[in-house]
């Protein structure tokens, strides 16, 4: 028989990524959406809400992968109604993982994206595991849209990045090759210590979640970016999700991570001159030898870090803690 599970965000990774794993394996998803989205509602909405959910459908699994506002109590709730709650922590970093932290106090089953967080949950008598991201193989695929551009990124201009961005994304600007700069406005942000302003024709505006798959087969390159450089396992969601699409290759600044997850299928350059070299590298490759490496770094990603396995994860969290 089939779980029904319940997700209280209805972000992409949600509604593109991870419900998918849970659809293929044969369980019910529902995602709090429409009348029932909770993100731009204050704490007693989203409560009242919520409990409208459980009152009028049964839920075997709900879960949150919380955003800034979330209420505390949607927690407690499924914790008076004996139904298991499970929380993914997809911004924990190793020596700042407060996020993750104040949200495992309230649910059943934590799963992170960093390896290092885990012994801070278990300290806590709390079970946890690790869950990396993934790749929806029905909606993170090659596009056959001829290719538009020479270079992409999508990604918001993100102050923790400035650093990261001055080092890898400014130089290729500023050699003048091809690039289309996605993301929202702080681009073109004149206060940003980095930005756009002096090349206003890079930056393509705010580029949608839905439009990945497009922009990402349409490019021959893909920049990439991450928060933390430290951890052996946290990444942004892009990696796989741009190795899944198999278009362009990527190229991202190097963290530990990304080479102990992706092994060769990424470009990990460690500073401005390796960056310059590789993106050299893979513009000089004919279009047949780019695609052949891109096929091989989706098909990698299809096998070892697809949805339904991180599905198959919940839901075995869930038998074992039903015992």
């Amino acid at each position: 028989m089939g779980l029904k599970v319940l997700f209280t965000n209805n972000s992409s990774l949600i509604k593109y990524g991870i419900a998918s794993g849970f659809k293929n394996l044969g369980h019910e998803v529902h995602i709090m959406d429409g009348k029932y989205q909770l993100w731009d509602k204050d704490k007693e909405t989203q409560v009242e809400l919520f409990k409208k959910y459980i009152e009028n459908n049964h839920v075997d699994i709900v879960f949150s992968e919380c955003f800034a506002n979330f209420a505390e109590g949607i927690f407690e709730h499924t914790k008076e109604k004996g139904i298991f709650h499970a929380f993914f922590s997809i911004e924990d970093t190793p020596f700042d993982h407060w996020i993750g932290d104040y949200w495992s106090d309230y649910a059943d089953y934590i799963f992170t994206t960093t390896a290092e967080c885990l012994p801070n949950y278990w300290n806590k008598g709390k079970q946890a595991e690790l869950m990396l991201f993934g790749c929806n193989p029905e909606f993170h695929k090659r596009i056959d849209s001829g290719i538009q551009r020479d270079i992409v990124l999508i990604a918001n201009n993100y102050e923790r990045r400035f650093e990261q961005t001055r080092k890898f994304i400014m130089p290729v600007v500023e050699h003048g090759y091809d690039v289309s700069i996605f993301g929202n406005e702080w681009w073109m942000d004149s206060n940003r210590v980095v930005n756009l302003q002096s090349h206003p024709s890079t930056y393509k505006g705010y580029g949608a979640y839905e439009d990945l798959p497009y922009l990402y087969s349409s490019s021959k390159i893909i920049l990439g970016q991450n928060l933390d450089d430290k951890s052996i396992t946290q990444t942004s969601m892009r990696p796989t999700e741009s190795l899944g699409i198999g278009g362009g290759i990527l190229i991202s600044p190097f963290t530990p991570a990304q080479q102990y997850l992706f092994h060769d299928h990424v470009y990990l350059p460690r500073n401005t001159d390796e960056m310059l070299l590789m993106v050299n590298e893979v513009l000089s490759m004919t279009d047949i030898q780019r695609e052949q490496k891109a096929k091989k770094a989706q098909e990698f990603v299809y096998r070892y870090h697809n949805y339904n396995l991180r599905a198959e994860q919940v839901i075995n969290a869930y038998h074992g803690h039903k015992t």
